[in-house]
Parts: structure tokens; sequence; C-alpha cells
């Protein structure tokens, strides 16, 4: 039977591993957190997946107990029973400044257990030219093996969007490059098991990299136009998503549409990934930067259009309660990573008001987090409705027994019908 060893079982790396399992490849997925680990032995994860009619978690469980996916804490388990390793590490950012230890250190620790005839396929989105200046010369060095002779090394994007990778890493056309022309020929193979659409053959690793990069920062720079155009709207009082959807008619136009800002690793980290190399060579990226900055604002721009309807009716944020309904980073998905909502809840709270918030698909004890949706209605002055989850009914005859007379809705997914809200004495406010 053939084997692999995946390196991160996060939102990609789980999923990614199950999708081999699903095809009889024994997949060894390593983690440094003994405690998910342990979870996912007992058939526990936090990500949101489903693929022909099965939970995330019923694939695990399967997986497991066929023998087709056995997690670990062990990088020596893994390569000791494996020649193909997948990395899925991520490289987080903080205040602006990459965060390389935990995936340097992951790519140390197979450099530590490489044998000749390994191949290494990077799969995480890194900065460009990681594959070949960070990766290669760490598992050189650790292993005392040489690239081109002695191992493979390659990269591939992943490009799958949450709640769809069993999915779009079978259906997703993926690109792959490798140091040499060997290392993207097994590299291809490895991708070949699972994915029966186009493979792109790139010549360098820094092209795959980098156009992963720009595919998200692309993304980035149509939400903040469309983000501007809806300042634009609502000082002439016309309704921006109609207006960009009368523009997306027209056959080369397809803008994105605007919201309390940008969330998740993908995007608002691709542009931050191609300024690590960008700065050290003073190119000023002006057009990344300025949109990356207006999608960074974009939630104290929600509070002051909040703040100034509050002013209106004779209120103060200080003073004022505000329930957030959904706090993920988009619509349907149990991620907080760069959530918008979040950054939201923390500009309220620094401003002097006072938050409540209720999300079902987030697990774990967090502060101000409410268990029902009535528990966090309560006695709010502002309700915030910044992404959709279909598991939140959403019912503003209920509502309105637990807000203040004359709340504040804040409806940026186009949810509530305006005219019913204000007949029912709610002031409405859409983006």
């Amino acid at each position: 039977m053939d084997s692999i060893a995946v390196f991160g079982l996060g939102f990609v790396g789980l999923p990614l591993s199950l999708t081999y399992a699903m095809y009889g490849v024994r997949v060894y997925g390593v983690d440094i957190n003994k405690e998910y680990v342990e979870k996912l032995k007992n058939y526990q994860t936090h990500i949101l997946e489903n693929y022909n009619g099965k939970t995330i978690q019923e694939i695990l469980k399967e997986s497991i107990q066929k023998g087709l996916f056995i997690p670990t804490t062990s990088a020596k388990e893994a390569l000791e029973n494996t020649d193909k390793i997948i990395v899925t590490v991520g490289i987080p950012i903080k205040n602006g400044i990459l965060q390389k230890e935990v995936f340097n250190a992951a790519i140390k620790s197979i450099g530590k257990y490489l044998k000749n005839g390994d191949l290494v396929l990077i799969r995480s989105t890194v900065p460009p030219g990681t594959t070949r200046e960070t990766v290669l010369p760490i598992l050189e060095k650790e292993s005392g093996l040489k690239c081109s002779k002695d191992f493979y090394l390659a990269y591939s994007s992943e490009r799958i969007a949450e709640g769809k990778a069993f999915e779009e890493f079978q259906t997703m056309p993926v690109a792959v490059a490798g140091i040499d022309k060997e290392s993207r020929k097994k590299a291809y193979e490895l991708l070949k098991i699972i994915n029966k659409e186009e493979i792109i053959l790139a010549s360098e690793p820094e092209v795959v990299e980098i156009s992963k990069l720009i595919e998200n920062s692309s993304r980035d720079v149509d939400i903040a136009l469309s983000n501007e155009l809806a300042d634009l709207t609502d000082k002439l009082n016309v309704d921006a998503t109609e207006i960009i959807k009368v523009a997306n008619t027209h056959k080369r136009v397809h803008l994105l549409s605007p919201g309390i800002g940008v969330g998740g690793h993908c995007i608002p980290y691709a542009s931050l990934y191609i300024f690590d190399k960008t700065d050290k060579m003073k190119l000023p990226m002006t057009l990344l930067h300025t949109a990356r900055e207006i999608n960074e604002n974009r939630p104290k721009e929600v509070l002051h259009t909040i703040e100034t309807v509050l002013n209106r009716i004779n209120k103060k944020v200080e003073h004022s309660k505000f329930a957030i309904i959904g706090v993920a980073m988009k619509n349907n998905s149990s991620d907080i990573s760069e959530s918008p909502a979040m950054r939201l809840k923390d500009i309220i709270l620094q401003n002097g008001g006072d938050v409540s918030w209720f999300d079902p698909n987030i697990n774990g004890n967090f502060p101000l987090k409410k268990d029902s949706i009535e528990e966090a209605l309560k006695g709010a002055d502002v309700i915030v409705i910044p992404i959709k989850q279909d598991n939140i009914k959403v019912d503003i005859d209920q509502w309105k027994e637990f807000t203040q007379k004359n709340a504040i809705i804040f409806d940026a997914q186009k949810l509530i019908n305006k005219d019913k809200a204000e007949e029912l004495g709610f002031v409405y406010l859409g983006i």
C-alpha cells in the first residue's frame, strides 16, 4: 500500500490527508499540537467540511478505522514509513511580521529524518523564494543530503475554499514546479493520485509561489474597490449591492461584494507575504499596500457609521451594548483567523462599548461568547450581522423581544428586509 506524510493538520492539511485516504493511500498526519492529535484519534476536529453526504468527522473516523489515517506528533515515525512528504504548515503573521519559526521547525524536523529518494512537496502559502532559499538549504543542512541528487523538492500551491476542500482538492486545476525536472515529475505523480483535472507544469517554484499570492491579492484589491464603492453609495443613498449586480452583467467584469473587512489567512496574508520580499527589494507595491489599508481599516469605518446613527438617536458607543451575530472570518466557516468581526469587537471595546457575540460554529471558551442568540441579543442597542451562518436563524420578530426599543441593525449580508425591520422599530443600516 502506498503511503505519504502530511505535516500540518489544519484547515488544509487535514482534508488533504483524508482526501488521499479516500484513494486508499495510508497517510501519516503530523502535527506538533499533542492535544489536537489526541482529539483526531478520537475522531474530533473543529474543521467544518462535508463530502458526499458525510461530515469530516465521519470521514476521519472511517479513515482511522481502516488504518488509512494515522495522526502523530512524530516526524520520525512518519518518515520511516514513507518517501513522500507534503508540508501544509502555515506561516502566521503578528503585528505585520511573518512568524516563520514553526514552518522552519517543521522543515528541520523533516530534514533530520530525510532519506535518499524522498520527495518533499511544499503546499503551504509562502513568501516568494521560500522553497529555494529557505526550505532547500535547511533540508540539505539537517540531512547531509543534496537536493536533485539524493532527494527531491517541489512546490504546489493549494487553491481550495473552506467548505469545499474535499471537492476542490480533486477538481481544482493546480500548478506545480520542482527544483529540477525529476522533482517536478515526482510531485506531479503525487498530485495526480487525487487530482483528476488539469495539473499545470510551471518552470520554477517561484512562479507557483507568486501566482498563489497574486491570486489572493487580486481579490484583496477587488474587495477594496467594492468597499470604497460602498462608501460612495452610502453618501448617495444608493444600494451598492445593486450597483455591483448591474456592473457584473458585463461579461468582462466580476466585482466582489463589500463587507466589514477581509478575514482568513489567504487574502489578508497574501500581500504581506509579497511585501516580505518586495520591502527588502525597495519595491513600493503601492496598489497592494493601499488595498490592504482600505480593507484593514474597514471595521473602524463600520463602527464610525454606526456611531453616527447612535449619536442621531442620542446614544454613544461607550454607553451602548453591541450584539455581534456570526464572528467567523467568512460565511459558513468555523475559522476566526483574522476575522473582521473579531476586530470590530475589539475596536468597540476600545471605545468603551459593551459586546456580546454568538456563533454556533466557533468552538471553545471565549470571553464575551454567549451560548444562545437570545443571550447575546439581551439589551442590545446595536445588532451587527457581519457574515451569514446557515445554522443561525434570522428572526427579527423574535429578536425584537430581547433588544432595546430603537436598536440599530447593521446588516452586512442583506439578510433582513429593511422595510420590515423599520416597521418593527429597528434602525436599519446595510452596505
